[in-house]
């Protein structure tokens, strides 16, 4: 019996990839002088995607100067896009806009799952 990944995919793109993402690569430049410089460029725009939870636990701690809050989320796109580690996402999921960093790719012949991390300071 053969799997039918192009089914998968289209149903996936129908029915649950409701959100948005830009992804934005380091990218080595030249500057105005010949310097080497590197500077954040636009990979991707407006991929249609998935922004979930991954982990149920709000996890926090002190530092010696500021108090900070991690949240750990997972993003579900077309495995045919290469997301590479760092790379920083911009995700629009209802309304609300969430500026995280990759993880490792994990990719499935129909999807790829990436586990995003934004760590603020309050």
């Amino acid at each position: 019996m053969t799997i039918p990944w192009n089914r998968c995919k289209n149903l996936l793109m129908k029915y649950m990839y409701k959100d948005r993402v830009t992804v934005y690569r380091q990218q080595a430049v030249k500057d105005d002088d010949g310097a080497d410089n590197y500077t954040m460029q636009a990979i991707y725009q407006e991929l249609p995607c998935h922004l979930t939870q991954y982990g149920k636990e709000l996890q926090s701690g002190q530092n010696p100067r500021e108090f900070y809050l991690k949240t750990d989320l997972r993003i579900c796109l077309d495995p045919e896009y290469n997301i590479l580690p760092n790379d920083v996402l911009v995700i629009v999921h209802v309304g609300q806009t969430f500026t995280l960093n990759a993880a490792k790719a994990f990719k499935y012949p129909d999807h790829q799952e990436i586990s995003v991390r934004r760590e603020d300071e309050a």
